[in-house]
């Protein structure tokens, strides 16, 4: 079912996308990038700025939409199914997320990190002994959580424990050294560099833990 914000009214019978600008009391990824509004409608791009202008589309960006941004969107529309409508429209917003802009108020940004571990009472660690996470966080904030103290249940343990254990602070100089570097705009690429970053340590020689990406583990990683 199409959420209501995104449903159209009756006019014509093709489903567009059409992208809007925001206005900058939102948060942005990118600081030189309009946040957008990315959604469908069965009329005009036009009609459709002024019905969310009016009221209509998500209460949490009420009163903040500009003008309209069809300029950045490669698929408009035209599209007579619905189920393509809705293919199209993830694409293009999951696309623009990887430019830079921040997509129907959601501004995350996700970095990957690099954790030295000690390796006391170990033996065969190569250059040395790592560990490789990506967060929605900055890595120093979730290498304060790796830290931290367990947290009283409900809340969810997001500690690594090699980490807890083990954690001797960020490796700024291998962060640096990696490319292509954080942030990124989306989970699925950030989960992507988390494993790339995670090869290319171990391919140079070092012991690397990254969870489902650790070099060798013989898991499915669903990116």
């Amino acid at each position: 079912m199409t959420p209501k914000h995104e449903r159209a009214s009756t006019e014509g019978s093709a489903w567009r996308i059409v992208a809007v600008e925001l206005d900058n009391v939102l948060p942005r990824r990118s600081s030189d990038l309009p946040h957008l509004y990315v959604g469908l409608a069965k009329v005009k791009a036009e009609q459709r700025l002024m019905d969310l202008q009016n009221g209509a589309g998500p209460k949490e960006l009420s009163g903040r939409y500009l003008r309209l941004r069809q300029d950045l969107l490669i698929e408009g529309g035209g599209f007579e199914s619905a189920r393509t409508a809705k293919a199209k429209l993830r694409k293009e917003k999951s696309r623009l997320a990887r430019l830079g802009h921040a997509i129907n108020g959601i501004s995350t940004v996700w970095h990957t990190y690099v954790i030295d571990l000690d390796t006391a009472g170990m033996t065969d660690v190569g250059k040395g002994y790592l560990y490789v996470g990506q967060t929605s966080h900055t890595p120093e904030e979730r290498y304060a959580i790796h830290k931290g103290e367990k947290p009283v249940p409900p809340a969810r343990d997001l500690r690594s424990r090699v980490v807890n254990k083990r954690g001797l602070g960020l490796n700024y100089e291998l962060m640096d050294q990696l490319t292509p570097k954080s942030p990124v705009y989306t989970q699925s690429d950030a989960l992507r560099l988390e494993r790339t970053w995670a090869k290319k340590l171990h391919n140079m020689g070092y012991r690397v833990e990254a969870g489902d990406a650790t070099p060798g583990r013989d898991k499915t990683h669903l990116l």
